[in-house]
């Protein structure tokens, strides 16, 4: 083995595991008392250590040994307002159960290998990961390293890491059924190319129901599930306005912004020439310019349900794995 790392500098487990050809986790368990890993493995880690001059961080060890109250958060589109009413309300019930949260914010390009060395300079209490956060190596070595895990809307299973979810299912079906009961027999689904598990339950659900009613469905691809997605679909949307058509945008921020774009560039009336209904129930969504339908899926019980899971796990590390659902429910406003 060679390496360009001087001994006795800034060197971190990363730098090992690339060094010695293995996963960051194969060095921690080369370093664990007891933990599982071949002969070989370890040795290839020691071997490395040695001529880097690494030495176990006290405080990564930390992670699975000692317990500070930091709470790290990893999450992603902050500018989604229901993202942010969510991590505002969970930062404060943290805050109220003597929790110190910690925000990590990440896009798309923010390294996997950065986020875990800066998650691991603190002995963190647990981690809670949002759907759009997406780099599953974080679920795996806090799972590996026993730090308590709640994953919120992510389809990710792990032994002893517990999920909660919206019930999706249950709200792409209603939006459905909301639809169809107004009258609308064809239906048209924006679904966005970048849609994140929850974003793809509630579709699939729609288009079930949908297909349970005999309604037609039409799919129309946007490219994400922003406020600007539902703008750039307007086009389509309005040339669609003679069908009568029901649109359901998997997102409130996508819908409102094709009902701006509707309404202003093509002077669609709503709800009598199409109906529209949204998802999230975000603040904005009440607001008299848009008063929007939508499923509601309560961002209090989200984070009660959050906070009592990580206290439960790290009370019982071994306990079963735990999955919750959060009810949803139909907002009914102006554009159904």
């Amino acid at each position: 083995m060679a390496s360009d790392k001087r001994p006795g500098s800034s060197v971190t487990s990363f730098d090992v595991a690339r060094l010695a050809g293995v996963s960051r986790s194969a060095v921690s368990r080369a370093f664990t008392p007891g933990a599982s890993i071949s002969q070989d493995a370890r040795q290839k880690v020691i071997d490395a250590a040695n001529e880097l001059g690494y030495r176990v961080n006290p405080v990564a060890r930390a992670l699975n040994q000692r317990r500070t109250d930091l709470v790290g958060m990893i999450v992603a589109r902050m500018d989604n307002p229901y993202r942010a009413s969510q991590i505002d309300a969970l930062s404060k019930t943290l805050v109220r159960n003597d929790f110190r949260p910690m925000l990590f914010c990440i896009d798309e390009g923010h390294g996997t290998e950065q986020l875990l060395s800066m998650l691991l300079d603190y002995s963190v209490s647990g981690v809670v990961i949002t759907s759009d956060a997406p780099p599953a190596e974080i679920c795996n070595e806090c799972a590996h390293l026993q730090v308590p895990l709640v994953l919120v809307d992510r389809d990710d299973r792990l032994p002893q890491v517990d999920r909660i979810s919206g019930n999706n299912a249950k709200g792409g079906r209603l939006a459905a059924e909301t639809l169809i009961d107004a009258g609308r027999r064809k239906l048209l689904v924006l679904q966005p190319e970048t849609a994140v598990y929850s974003i793809t339950t509630r579709i699939e659900a729609f288009l079930a129901a949908a297909a349970e009613f005999g309604a037609d469905v039409e799919i129309l691809p946007v490219g994400t599930h922003n406020y600007e997605a539902g703008r750039q679909a307007a086009p389509a949307v309005a040339a669609r306005r003679q069908d009568g058509i029901g649109i359901f945008c998997p997102t409130d921020i996508v819908a409102l912004g094709l009902l701006d774009a509707l309404r202003v560039g093509y002077g669609v009336e709503i709800p009598r020439e199409m109906s529209l209904i949204g998802y999230d129930d975000i603040p904005q969504s009440g607001w008299e310019f848009a008063n929007l339908t939508t499923i509601r899926q309560p961002v209090d019980t989200f984070v009660d349900v959050i906070v009592e899971m990580l206290k439960s796990r790290i009370a019982e590390p071994d306990a079963a794995q735990r999955e919750e659902l959060v009810d949803v429910m139909l907002v009914r406003r102006g554009t159904v």
